[in-house]
């Protein structure tokens, strides 16, 4: 594969030594190896284990494909070769390392707590799969230490169980097809672009020990090895790097997703460190992409938790029952991978509407989109390895499904239904007015700050009522205001009407960092370090000998207090909110804010002493300093002074009236004190209530002109929006006329499909670069091609007859346009006419070649049964004792014997070929057998002649012609003249 290490080729002796190096004691866990075959893949275990030492560490289980009926003896012969004690599984039975397990024959077989369970098979008589069944058992019970790997074998078993070791963090080898026996079960593992290594099974012991005891993998490694690998900066690095080639930023994944992921490409490339593998990254560019997939493993299969989607099932009449038959059913099927998760509920929702029985079924609706364009082009093409029957209903594969070589196609009427879509969830706009948003094991891959930006999205995506699914292991967190559960075990929830939005709660585009306060030119408080006497005694000023400060935005948002302010502050119930006009008591609240406004007024300290406080049932003075700061680091803000001097005792107000009593009434002066500072607040209010008209007058005057604009506005949008009406229609008269001609191609390409298969004639279209453009299946018989093999150049496919210079022939064809005709013999003797012709287009142009091969292995047979005929009939000419000549269908001289010639004074190679009426007209002289060669094909003729020939004289004879006829075809095939000599 490449960026793979080169492989070393080691006995058992070696691997033991690398081994014990690397190894110095068993870990708690011990990684735990399925290896899948069938029947006829003994050889690959037998070079397999003997390559394996029997101190690996490691347990291996065997699970093939068996005679239920019979038992073949697996492990005695596996314990001919294998280094470690083999055992047949027994229900029950705990896997021990350096031991090797075999599956009994009629059992499937699953793992649980490092005990093998046997079962009785689910389908008794039908399509098993084994290999599959067991690897998906070991991924949820082994986790990362699972590992899967595939031999030679026929169908695609264990395919679905390999993505599903790979999900969990396992690792996957595949026998090299080219050593296999049967190449279809590796071909099938390859094709999901998942396996780790490619190997024939000679070579894998050595790649598999060095694997899995990378110091990376292990289970508990010290803190040097821990900082030996990797450092704080180096996943930053790494993420860096896939960010600027892919364009995809995973800061926001799970760090462990991440290193674990990344850990396995460490020790998949046998590399010490993080830093070794940044250096990589950057040297081999096609590392990245192998890391950027390996972080997108999305492994789905359909009906994956069954009774998840037959309980979504239920939930779908509900919402059905409300729908209109012009209103679509609309579903996002986010992070759907290759597919089966989308088409899964299309075939529910198809169902729904069956069982419903409504007249008219409406449109449906389904967005499904992944990161990974590889696995949206794998959901598009919709074809799915023959596997699928153990998850698929046999009533759902003959419904949705149509068979297409050895897998299976989705039907047209259920892919068009679906729209598959490159989209990352993170930062692209989401599908709106959703009845089912559908994101199953996505959100576990996230962290939780993503998380709860993602879930108000689901929310706003979705209509009233809709339905979320999720994945088992996945949660709405909080938010328990926007959705309520309807089936809290497959965690399906439903949208809660009536939500209040918050526009920080949703965020377009997503902008995963920390929200801060936007506060203009917010000081910077300085932190200490080390305590000195002066730093202490300056804390101890502040705490005991200064006021109440407070230091205020201009907003009145409180940034800083020094010292108590429960005498001034209290809070309030119901939201917090760190405010001073909402947390000062109610006798300064307007003292404060009339102060503050004289302060930016004034650009002045503003003082105001006496204010009278209550307290319960006595009353506090209050001194009140504001002060507009203006030094650079506190440019803006408000500083708020409080003095309390005290409370105000009711006996000592009795004592000092007394001992006034010859002055004035002092309650007179308290009140015109009083007076005097009301008439201040009146006057400050009514400056303000001045200002603040202008103010509003302006901001009036504003509102006119903007709403003028918004009119203006408004009438634009009215008339863009009967241009996009009218644009509308005419896309939707166009989307017709497209759809009409898509039909009639279809129709077209039918047609000429059904021609060309019912011809029997393997054809074959190439492109100028002589890259294969599609063909018919009767050219499979001639050349090795399949479905994938579309856009290969037919130089690199093997050919099953011989003709080496057909390149050429080609070529020619291309620049002369003139067509050549070649005939060829295959490898099992038949023969075909190979027609080249230039590929012409309407317009004219070339654009290619069209290879035919027309099969005449019928017309070679009956060419050569001829050739034997004519041989015979010639022996038997040349042993006549009469002059005899052998004329072919055509009365053309074939053979004539000695005596013929020495009769008649001729040479024989001058007949060769010679029409007979030649021979008659030129040599004979004659006309009188005129008639006679006009009736010889067709019958027996007899005629005497008396003739003088030129140099020989009078001949007198009688010359007799005998036909001999097909019976089938009625043609004549040869004509026999005998000539009978008679006395003179």
């Amino acid at each position: 594969m490449p960026g793979e290490p080169e492989t070393v080729k080691i006995n058992r002796k070696t691997v033991k030594k690398n081994n014990t190096l690397l190894r110095n004691k068993k870990p708690k866990s011990f990684p735990i190896i399925c290896i899948g075959g069938s029947a006829g893949s003994f050889q690959s275990f037998e070079k397999f284990f003997m390559n394996m030492p029997s101190d690996s560490g490691m347990a291996f289980i065997i699970v093939m494909h068996l005679d239920p009926n019979h038992n073949s003896g697996v492990t005695d012969v596996i314990q001919t070769f294998s280094p470690m004690p083999v055992a047949e599984a027994r229900d029950g039975m705990l896997i021990q390392p350096d031991h090797v397990y075999v599956i009994p024959p009629n059992k499937d077989m699953g793992i649980h707590n490092r005990k093998l369970l046997l079962f009785s098979p689910g389908k008794a008589h039908g399509f098993r799969l084994p290999i599959d069944y067991f690897l998906q058992s070991l991924a949820e019970d082994q986790w990362n230490k699972a590992v899967a790997i595939i031999f030679s074998g026929m169908g695609s078993d264990g395919e679905t169980g390999l993505r599903m070791i790979k999900e969990k963090l396992g690792m996957a080898m595949v026998q090299d097809p080219e050593t296999a026996q049967f190449d279809s079960m590796p071909k099938a593992s390859i094709g999901t672009n998942l396996v780790d290594y490619v190997l024939s099974p000679e070579e894998m012991p050595v790649k598999l020990i060095q694997y899995m005891n990378h110091p990376a993998l292990s289970e508990d490694p010290t803190e040097p090895v821990k900082k030996e690998i990797k450092d704080s900066n180096s996943i930053f690095k790494i993420l860096m790097i896939l960010r600027s080639q892919t364009g995809h930023d995973f800061s926001h994944y799970k760090k462990n997703t991440i290193t674990r992921r990344i850990d396995r490409r460490l020790a998949f490339h046998q590399l010490p460190d993080y830093n070794h593998y940044i250096s990589y990254l950057r040297e081999n560019p096609h590392e990245i992409n192998v890391l950027f997939n390996e972080l997108l493993i999305g492994v789905t299969k359909f009906f994956r938790d069954a009774q998840a989607f037959e309980s979504l099932k239920e939930k779908f009449y509900h919402f059905l029952s409300y729908k209109t038959e012009s209103e679509p059913v609309r579903v996002w099927v986010a992070g759907c991978s290759t597919g089966e998760e989308a088409y899964t509920i299309a075939m529910l929702l198809i169902e729904c509407f069956s069982n419903s029985r409504v007249n008219r079924v409406p449109k449906i609706q389904i967005f499904a989109t992944d990161l990974d364009k590889e696995a949206i082009e794998t959901a598009r093409a919709g074809i799915y390895h023959s596997n699928i029957v153990a998850d698929v209903s046999q009533d759902r594969m003959e419904r949705f499904f149509v068979k297409r070589n050895e897998k299976f196609q989705i039907k047209k009427e259920l892919r068009e239904m679906i729209v598959f879509a490159q989209h990352n969830l993170i930062k692209d706009a989401p599908f709106t007015r959703l009845d089912l948003l559908s994101c199953r094991n996505v959100m576990i891959y996230l962290n939780a700050e993503l998380q709860k930006k993602i879930i108000p999205i689901y929310h706003y995506s979705l209509k009233p009522k809709g339905i979320l699914l999720m994945g088992p292991a996945e949660t709405i967190g909080g938010f328990t205001d926007m959705f309520a559960p309807i089936d809290p075990k497959w965690k399906i929830f439903e949208r809660r009407e009536g939500s209040v939005y918050s526009p920080k709660v949703i965020d377009f585009p997503f902008n995963v960092s920390k929200q801060t306060i936007n506060i203009s030119k917010k000081p910077e408080l300085k932190t200490w370090g080390k305590n000195s006497m002066a730093d202490n005694f300056n804390r101890f000023l502040l705490a005991n000998y200064t006021p109440v400060s407070i230091l205020v935005d201009e907003d009145g948002n409180i940034m800083y207090i020094n010292g108590k302010t429960g005498k001034f502050l209290e809070l309030n119930s119901g939201e917090a909110v760190i405010n001073i006009y909402e947390m000062i008591k109610d006798e300064l609240k307007y003292v404060l804010r009339n102060a503050i406004y004289q302060a930016h007024i004034q650009k002045n300290d503003i003082s105001i002493n006496d204010i009278k406080v209550k307290e319960d049932q006595q009353t506090r003075l209050v001194n009140l300093k504001v002060s507009l700061l203006d030094t650079p680091a506190l440019h803006g803000l408000v500083l708020i002074v409080l003095e309390d001097k005290g409370l105000v005792k009711k006996a000592s107000v009795k004592k000092a009236l007394k001992e006034k009593n010859k002055e004035a009434n002092p309650l007179a002066e308290i009140l015109e004190k009083e007076l005097e500072y009301t008439k201040q607040q009146l006057n400050s209010t009514i400056e303000q209530m001045e200002t603040s008209l202008e103010e509003l007058k302006s901001t009036n005057e504003e509102l006119q002109s903007m709403n003028e604009e918004l009119q203006s506005t408004n009438e634009e949008s009215l008339t863009t929006k009967e241009e996009m009406q009218s644009l509308n229609e005419e896309l939707m008269t166009i989307n017709t006329s497209y759809q009409a001609k898509t039909e009639e191609l279809t129709h077209l390409n039918n047609d000429m499909k059904n021609l060309l298969d019912s011809t029997e004639i393997g054809t074959i279209f190439l492109d100028n670069e002589l890259k294969i453009l599609r063909f018919t299946p009767k050219i499979q018989t001639l050349l090795n091609v399949i479905s994938t093999d579309i856009g290969r150049s037919i130089t690199d496919i093997v050919l099953n007859f011989d003709l080496p210079n057909i390149n050429q022939l080609i070529f020619n064809v291309i620049e002369t346009l003139v067509a050549r005709e070649v005939e060829i013999k295959t490898q099992k003797n038949s023969w075909f006419n190979l027609r080249i012709m230039p590929y012409r287009t309407i317009d004219n142009f070339i654009s290619g070649v069209v290879l035919t091969f027309t099969d005449i292995t019928s017309l070679k047979i009956m060419e050569h049964k001829l050739a034997t005929i004519i041989t015979y009939a010639k022996t038997s000419v040349s042993l006549m004792q009469q002059p005899a000549l052998l004329l072919d269908g055509k009365l053309q001289v074939i053979e004539a014997n000695n005596l013929f010639t020495d009769y008649f004074d001729l040479k024989e190679h001058d007949l060769n070929g010679m029409p007979f009426a030649v021979l008659v007209h030129e040599y004979w002289k004659t006309n009188r057998l005129d008639k006679v060669i006009k009736n010889m094909a067709d019958e027996d003729v007899r005629i005497l002649l008396d003739q003088d020939f030129p140099q020989i004289g009078n001949k007198k004879f009688s010359f007799n012609s005998i036909p001999s006829i097909d019976r089938q075809t009625k043609e004549t095939l040869l004509v026999l003249a005998v000539i009978e000599n008679l006395p003179s």
